[in-house]
């Protein structure tokens, strides 16, 4: 599915979210289609999970992040739901939550909507023995976004020198890059002296620490910290939307 992307608050090319060891395929999923999205859970401990999921619509109030949960109270305003609510994932296996859109013609769609989806894992018993290892999986929570059927980008960026204060006043999200890997590529191509602590080539070390990514929801302004080896007194960043139908670069003044 096309539409479908993972994003970070700050992405540095992983590609999975461990929390000791059940994975998760993405933390902020996108998704323009009217198909269902898909998380997928990898178990790879010896022990099975039993896991419960639960929704919140994700609201932006005077730059205040709102999670209003989705009860049987407010059944009839629910704009998702998941698929299964409840699952087990034995040792070794990989399944998968998909999540549905059911608002029909109620469906907003000139903005973002915003949903929160928490995985998590409930205790059981198996002969008489409780399961011991519960208190040691927090579960996930991430982020999926319905993205508005036009992208309206509007924003505002000010380079701090640290920071970048982001005001995104459009109805969509918009994703912030920094990315200076091809820059750092050239310069070890160049210098040819470039080692990580190991004394081996530092390409994979030295991209680890050249991109970064930034989210930031439609009605929201976040001061983003720009990590210490991206800082530059002029910092090229590119602004996207969710499909990358919208793509602009800009230079950035640090203290302007």
């Amino acid at each position: 599915m096309n539409a479908f992307k993972s994003l970070l608050f700050i992405c540095l090319s992983l590609s999975v979210f461990d929390t000791q060891a059940m994975a998760i395929s993405s933390l902020m999923l996108t998704n323009a289609d009217n198909q269902a999205g898909v998380f997928t859970l990898d178990n790879t401990d010896e022990i099975t999970y039993f896991l419960q999921t639960s929704m919140s619509k994700v609201e932006i109030v005077d730059n205040e992040i709102i999670k209003i949960p989705y009860t049987r109270e407010n059944l009839d305003s629910w704009g998702i739901a998941t698929k299964p609510s409840k699952l087990v994932i034995e040792p070794n296996m990989v399944k998968e939550i998909l999540v549905e859109s059911i608002c029909g013609d109620k469906c907003v769609t000139d903005r973002d909507q915003v949903y929160q989806i928490n995985i998590q894992p409930v205790s059981y018993s198996t002969e008489g023995k409780e399961q011991s290892k519960i208190s040691m999986l927090f579960g996930f929570s991430p982020y999926y976004i319905v993205p508005a059927k036009e992208s309206k980008v509007e924003y505002l960026l000010a380079y701090k020198g640290e920071t970048i204060m982001a005001k995104n006043s459009g109805n969509t999200m918009i994703d912030i890059v920094i990315d200076q890997c091809s820059k750092n590529k050239a310069s070890i191509t160049n210098t040819n002296t470039s080692t990580n602590s190991n004394g081996k080539g530092g390409d994979e070390s030295d991209r680890a620490l050249c991109k970064a990514n930034f989210t930031i929801l439609a009605g929201r302004t976040r001061n983003v910290h720009v990590p210490n080896d991206l800082q530059r007194d002029e910092l090229e960043v590119m602004v996207l939307n969710h499909d990358e139908s919208f793509k602009e670069e800009i230079t950035l003044n640090r203290g302007e």
